[in-house]
């Protein structure tokens, strides 16, 4: 839910350079998303006022995301984006997108009232981890972006993470992460080996760095660390 309700603030937000109907389709899809919250929103809260304050500062995310940058000319330098522009780029735009992520507060909220404590746990996840991947993307001008096969290892991003995800059992997925024991710390190592193995042959962007966007956070929030850092050194001495 939380990564459907991500789609729709962009999605309304970037809509900006786009003609009246197709803004208006994409507001309608938001109006969708926040729908799937109302439930909650009442449940945890016993009223409508949470609500109504987290549809409202929604729907002002792209007015205030305007004030911090310019989405219209954004767009267009992406569109045109290459090796002879890459250096003007970056420093035009990364010190704007990390300014731009405080359009989020006035949403995330409200949106924390109307989450399950283990929902809360994976939205702080997904909101410390913005300011990491605008680091790495803009990371030596967006180098993980121009080299060999860059486009090529990007492809294939999304299968590697399917596959290496199907490692976490049912049993797993039901555990909250703060409850997380050996069995669970065990599967979250077997699917970065899995990742690591399967990105070996790429020779674009290091994929680990961008998996580690999400894995890290995740990691940290359960009590797996000390684990899988032994795992990690246990690995190393085999090696050795």
């Amino acid at each position: 839910m939380l990564l459907i309700l991500l789609v729709g603030f962009i999605s309304a937000s970037t809509a900006q350079d786009s003609d009246e109907s197709d803004s208006s389709v994409d507001y309608e899809e938001l109006a969708k998303y926040l729908d799937l919250l109302e439930p909650s929103c009442l449940r945890l809260t016993g009223s409508n006022k949470t609500y109504a304050q987290l549809v409202i500062n929604s729907v002002y995310v792209p007015l205030y995301l305007s004030s911090k940058l310019d989405v219209a000319v954004f767009q267009r330098d992406l569109k045109t984006l290459d090796e002879s522009n890459r250096a003007m780029f970056f420093p035009k735009y990364c010190r704007q997108l990390h300014t731009s992520l405080s359009v989020l507060e006035p949403v995330t909220t409200e949106l924390r009232k109307c989450l399950d404590p283990e929902e809360v746990e994976l939205l702080d996840i997904l909101i410390d981890m913005l300011p990491e991947a605008i680091n790495l993307a803009c990371k030596d001008n967006g180098q993980i972006f121009f080299m060999d096969d860059s486009s090529k290892c990007l492809d294939k991003f999304a299968g590697f993470v399917k596959k290496c995800a199907a490692k976490v059992s049912k049993t797993t997925k039901a555990v909250d992460l703060s409850n997380y024991g050996p069995k669970q710390c065990k599967e979250l190592a077997e699917v970065r080996e899995c990742f690591e193995q399967k990105t070996a042959g790429c020779k674009g962007p290091r994929l680990t760095d961008i998996f580690d966007l999400f894995y890290r956070p995740i990691v940290k929030a359960t009590p797996c660390k000390i684990t899988l850092a032994e795992r990690a050194s246990e690995s190393k001495s085999n090696a050795i």
